[in-house]
């Protein structure tokens, strides 16, 4: 990019030249990242985002250890620790028998703790902490962990059913070892992968069975443990954080635009197309369906089947052939269907009735009788826009969250997916 300073006269002519230099313009790209072309922005994002990961993984950890000490439980050192890999072996130690002394019980409870809070492995970040208290079964990862495990040491141990993570690294170690082994994998260093015994992850639903097993054997009351346990997985929940990114709407700038989830949008959307739809007669002028024919097209879009509806389907319900059907729904031009084009739907009511068997039967009929209104709240609450806890005095939310607060732990994680539920507006 060029950029010249020139001295004008009051008459606005150029009168000479003061300066004149090239700015060689990046784009926005880091310097350190031209191969990946990976812009300043993102790469402030980055940092931003560790910066807040680390500040909130000291506080969940000086959190932990304030509960630890308001229930009377030691805080013990890593740094204090003189034997290799102590950690795991009083974690499965704890999970195999029961230890009679209660000050060494309180002390290797604490170690176990706080090394679970620091390598508590991965969940979906929109699943509650409670999620993990009811009984969720081992994950994928778990299974690859135990096949190791027997074929480093094919003892009772390692073949038992209900074996923890712990135990089978711990079976793993008394098979013995010529060097010092590794645990993790060695992932993202410039340094080639190093295979360890831990799969590359492990998910916080096999941590947290271990942890349980912990507190059954050490029988620990729930009214101890259980604050304990939600101290360990606690995580900041991203529900919510969806609303602060809706835009304006450019029709009322003062209100936030529908989310792509809410019902008025998708019937907007649904009648928009149809709106736009024309069809060719015998005449050689197009012409716009009748209020009939909307109304019906409108219903097979609005019903909740699951079916797909194609625009093949809406010709034939109307009695059309499809190459009459031109607009949006109109094929190519050499007579086939465009791939990217198809009848919009209620997506977020199809979402409804296609939920797990657990949960559909209750939540349908909830569904039936509540009002458009209670619909939409429910919707913002399936969908994460919203954080139930900072919305349970609103009474717009009250029947959904009534419903919701009925439902036990097992039927809440059967839920909706959020995941399929588009939420930005």
């Amino acid at each position: 990019m060029g950029l010249a300073a020139v001295e004008v006269s009051d008459e606005n002519s150029p009168v000479r030249l003061l300066n004149a230099q090239s700015v060689i313009h990046d784009g926005g790209v880091d310097p350190q990242k031209n191969k990946e072309a990976i812009t300043r922005k993102n790469m402030s994002g980055v940092a931003r985002r560790t910066r807040r990961m680390r500040r909130r993984k000291r506080e969940r950890f000086h959190k932990l250890d304030m509960l630890l000490g308001k229930f009377g439980y030691p805080v013990i050192e890593p740094e204090s620790l003189d034997k290799p890999f102590e950690e795991w072996h009083v974690r499965a130690e704890l999970a195999t028998r029961y230890i009679e002394d209660d000050e060494l019980r309180r002390e290797s409870i604490s170690i176990a703790l706080r090394h679970m809070a620091r390598h508590r492995g991965w969940r979906n970040p929109y699943r509650q902490v409670d999620s993990l208290i009811s009984d969720n079964p081992y994950s994928k990862q778990y299974g690859e962990l135990k096949e190791k495990a027997k074929a480093y040491n094919d003892d009772a141990t390692a073949a038992e059913e209900e074996s923890t993570p712990a135990q089978l690294v711990v079976a793993m170690l008394d098979a013995g070892y010529a060097e010092a082994p590794r645990l993790r994998w060695r992932t993202g260093s410039k340094k080639p992968d190093a295979e360890g015994y831990l799969p590359v992850r492990l998910m916080q639903e096999d941590n947290a069975n271990e942890l349980k097993q912990i507190f059954r054997v050490q029988r620990v009351p729930a009214d101890e443990w259980k604050p304990l346990f939600r101290s360990v997985f606690y995580a900041v929940s991203p529900k919510g954080s969806a609303e602060q990114r809706v835009g304006q709407d450019p029709l009322a700038p003062e209100q936030a635009r529908a989310l792509k989830a809410s019902l008025a949008f998708q019937e907007y959307r649904i009648a928009n197309v149809i709106t736009n739809l024309r069809i060719k007669d015998a005449s050689a002028e197009l012409r716009k369906l009748t209020v009939d024919e909307k109304q019906s097209i409108y219903d097979q879009l609005v019903s909740p089947s699951s079916e797909d509806i194609t625009w093949s389907d809406l010709c034939d319900f109307l009695g059309f052939k499809r190459s009459q059907l031109k607009g949006v729904g109109s094929l190519t031009e050499d007579g086939e269907e465009r791939i990217s084009s198809r009848p919009p739907r209620l997506t977020s009511v199809q979402r409804i009735y296609e939920s797990d068997n657990k949960i559909r039967k209750p939540l349908v009929a909830w569904w039936k009788s509540a009002s458009d209104n209670e619909h939409e709240a429910m919707i913002r609450l399936l969908s994460n826009t919203v954080d139930i806890d900072k919305v349970r005095e609103d009474v717009a939310y009250a029947s959904a969250i009534e419903f919701i607060d009925g439902l036990d732990d097992d039927a809440l994680t059967k839920g909706p997916d959020p995941r399929k539920v588009d939420t930005v507006g």
